[in-house]
């Protein structure tokens, strides 16, 4: 082989390598920059800091299944709504076309200075500034570089604690007893259910009525979750459970139902409709007949 041709080979390989690089280059997707570097994997706390007041802090944890749950641990302890927890780890993968190098900025100009929110993912804070005039965009400031972005998780950030509250009355657990003002519900010990009323001295639900009454309070929902305010008591109810106590204060039926949990310092608004199918007087509910007035079901 003469070098004339070796030199050809060599210039066609060359050649053909360009051009792979090329090519792959082009139909490569360019990788989008966010707004931080985490991943929502890595995420495990978040916290969102509250001038004069606790912070409100949510931690996630893994189920027995492996399903990760977000619970607060401040100022409450108690299940997160995970929705909206969702809704703060999307701020933090928030798509990006081009920062400013804070560094080099009067932050006073854009209300980051005195940032109107914050929030950490882990380690990693990212502060609210006001809204750009013109086009409604806010801006967000995180480690050293400063964002305008369509941002809606402002009122969320701002928002109180009670709103990250799970919304559902009880833990996925097994409920043992039922205390309501004028009756109550029980498992006994041979692991059936029977109950008893104030007012009547033979036991007042069947065993289907019984069993209505669990699943009403399995699924009880709220519609919002507030923080506690006194009220004039109505009653008091008492959730057994398998592992704990829960009590509500019934304080309102009117235009809502309010079931408060003062220890904790909030409180469960729902349509006042559900007063009958939780507190009862169960009207809704078919009334036993003599032949069924044992009021016991199995478990």
């Amino acid at each position: 082989m003469n070098s004339r041709t070796l030199t050809n080979i060599i210039l066609l390989l060359v050649l053909l390598s360009f051009i792979g690089f090329y090519t792959n280059n082009k139909n490569k997707i360019p990788e989008s920059q966010r707004l931080t570097r985490l991943s929502l994997n890595e995420i495990n706390n978040i916290n969102i800091p509250r001038d004069g007041k606790t912070d409100l802090v949510l931690q996630k944890q893994i189920d027995l299944n492996g399903k990760p749950l977000w619970y607060m641990v401040k100022p409450y302890s108690i299940k997160a709504h995970q929705f909206r927890v969702s809704t703060l780890l999307s701020l933090s993968q928030f798509p990006i076309d081009e920062s400013f190098d804070s560094s080099t900025l009067n932050l006073q100009h854009y209300a980051l200075d005195k940032p109107r929110a914050r929030i950490i993912f882990n380690d990693t804070e990212i502060s609210f500034g006001k809204t750009n005039p013109l086009n409604s965009k806010r801006y967000l400031k995180t480690d050293n570089k400063l964002v305008l972005i369509s941002d809606e998780t402002y009122p969320l950030v701002s928002s109180q604690p009670a709103t990250f509250v799970d919304l559902m009355l009880l833990p996925d657990k097994n409920i043992r007893a039922i205390t309501l003002p004028a009756l109550k519900i029980e498992k006994t010990e041979d692991a059936h259910w029977n109950s008893t009323s104030k007012e009547l001295s033979s036991n007042a639900l069947t065993a289907d009525q019984i069993q209505t009454v669990l699943q009403n309070w399995r699924r009880a929902q709220a519609f919002a979750v507030h923080k506690y305010m006194p009220r004039k008591k109505l009653g008091m109810i008492k959730i057994t459970l398998e592992d704990s106590v829960i009590d509500f204060e019934l304080s309102d039926d009117d235009p809502w139902l309010i079931l408060a949990r003062p220890v904790l310092g909030i409180e469960y608004h729902l349509d006042s409709s559900q007063k009958v199918n939780l507190v009862g007087p169960f009207n809704s509910l078919d009334k036993p007949s003599q032949s069924e007035q044992h009021g016991t079901t199995d478990a």
